[in-house]
């Protein structure tokens, strides 16, 4: 099972440059990349817009994804709105007190979407993720959410904007005799975190790529970033890549 993951788009207007960068051919760059990929999905890790949700940004990338010759599932970031983009992905059904989370077998594999846009999960998404690693605790997870659900020497974003529940994260998936797969965005970079049976793949943006070590905000390069991960009876492995933007900011 190959997936394609995009994240952190940070879409505006059609025609709008956002800090100069033309986003929306970087996403175009990037679709056709991931066609060329031949994966059996693909999954967008939200942000998908640059600073709110926006009715017609969704509508455009669905009108995009929808071309590609394989199923698309998307997740919600924190520049994002769930139920905007529930109703325009046809995912409705999957919200839960404003919250867009649900689970799919991805070829046989337990996959749990999240919703952390708000930084947090509410009290029912606990519930609901307690619930279903406790059914699927003798499964290998793998789990789509917008933020790391740790920290990650990622020295600006763990101090300004981390995900807020980090120790409850751990301390729920860490007794588990299974392994546990989060494929993530939101820092704008690409690391992998590994914490006992817990693994973070931290994907890098279509947007820009933030230098890991500097204490203020700062960008290293405007290459676009795509993850591919590869579950198989062996395990999981995944790769990134990167393409150049059709021109670089002035």
């Amino acid at each position: 099972m190959r997936i394609a993951f995009l994240t952190d788009l940070h879409l505006g207007a059609d025609g709008d440059l956002i800090q100069n960068v033309d986003v929306r051919q970087n996403f175009l760059k990037a679709l056709e990349y991931v066609d060329q990929l031949k994966p059996n999905c693909l999954v967008l890790g939200g942000d998908i817009c640059d600073t709110a949700g926006n009715q017609e940004t969704y509508e455009w990338v669905r009108k995009e994804i929808d071309k590609l010759p394989f199923p698309n599932y998307i997740i919600s970031g924190n520049h994002d709105n769930s139920l905007m983009l529930a109703g325009v992905f046809n995912k409705r059904h999957d919200l839960h007190t404003g919250e867009l989370y649900y689970a799919l077998p991805l070829e046989g594999r337990p996959t749990l979407f999240l919703d952390s846009s708000k930084g947090f999960f509410s009290d029912n998404q606990w519930a609901w993720f307690r619930e279903y690693l406790q059914a699927l605790r003798d499964n290998n997870v793998v789990i789509f959410m917008h933020h790391p659900p740790l920290t990650a020497d990622v020295v600006f974003m763990d101090q300004k904007y981390a995900f807020q529940q980090s120790d409850e994260f751990l301390e729920l998936v860490r007794d588990l005799p299974c392994h546990v797969t989060v494929v993530c965005g939101h820092y704008h970079v690409e690391k992998v975190v590994q914490r006992g049976n817990l693994l973070v793949l931290l994907t890098p943006s279509t947007f820009y790529q933030m230098n890991q070590d500097a204490p203020e905000f700062a960008i290293e390069s405007y290459r676009i970033g795509i993850r591919e991960v590869n579950l198989t009876t062996h395990g999981t492995s995944s790769a990134v890549f990167y393409i150049e933007p059709s021109q670089q900011p002035s």
